[in-house]
C-alpha cells in the first residue's frame, strides 16, 4: 500500500489478510503492531511464518473466520487477496474483516482494476464473473462493483486506482481504505 503507515496511529492489533510472504506482516510488526496472518495457503503461511516469526499465523479462508474473535483488530490490511470472488463471496469476505475489527476499525486494502490489462483484465469487468488468469479465477473491480462490495459493511473514506509496479509491469488497482460501519 502506498504511505498506509500514516492511518495507523492506535492501532495495536492488525490482520494481514491472504498474507502471502508476508511484507505487509513484517512492515506492521516493525511499527509495534501486533499482528495476525491468514492465508488459504499452507505454502504462503509458511514463507510469512519464515518472514515473520513473531506475528501469529493461522490457515484460514477470508470468509469464515470463526477462530478470530469478534472485534479482536484495530485494523485489517487485505493487499491483492479479495479479488478471488463472485459478489456473494465478496461481500461475505468483507462482512467477516468487519466482524473480527473492533468499533471504529479500519480496512486498507487493494484489488484488481477493470483495466489491469498486463494481468488477465476482461475486455468488459462490469458482470461479477471471475476470469480465469494462468488457471486461477480473478475479479476485476469497476469503482462501481467495489463500492457496491464494500458499502456492505464498511464506510468508505477513501477510493482511488493507482498503478502499482508489479513484476515490471505496470498493474492497475483500486486502493480503499475504510472504517468499519457502526451497528
Amino acid at each position: 500500500m502506498s504511505n498506509w503507515q500514516h492511518r495507523l496511529p492506535g492501532v495495536r492489533r492488525a490482520l494481514d489478510i491472504g498474507c502471502g510472504d508476508g511484507w505487509e506482516t513484517a512492515a506492521l510488526l516493525e511499527l509495534g503492531v501486533d499482528v495476525t496472518g491468514i492465508d488459504i495457503s499452507a505454502e504462503a503461511l509458511a514463507r510469512c511464518r519464515q518472514q515473520s516469526p513473531r506475528a501469529r499465523h493461522v490457515l484460514a479462508d477470508v470468509r469464515a473466520m470463526p477462530m478470530l474473535a469478534d472485534g479482536e483488530f484495530d485494523l485489517a490490511v487485505a493487499q491483492l487477496s479479495l479479488h478471488y470472488f463472485d459478489r456473494d463471496d465478496t461481500r461475505r469476505a468483507l462482512c467477516e474483516i468487519a466482524r473480527v475489527l473492533a468499533p471504529g476499525g479500519r480496512l486498507i486494502g487493494c484489488v484488481n482494476a477493470e483495466d489491469d490489462w498486463h494481468y488477465g483484465a476482461p475486455d468488459d469487468a462490469s458482470s461479477w464473473a471471475l476470469t480465469v488468469v494462468d488457471g486461477v479465477a480473478k475479479q476485476f473491480f469497476t469503482r462501481e462493483k467495489i463500492e457496491d462490495a464494500l458499502a456492505a459493511c464498511f464506510d468508505i473514506e477513501h477510493l482511488d486506482k493507482r498503478t502499482l509496479s508489479r513484476y515490471g509491469k505496470p498493474k492497475s488497482v483500486w486502493e480503499f481504505f475504510c472504517t468499519r460501519k457502526a451497528e
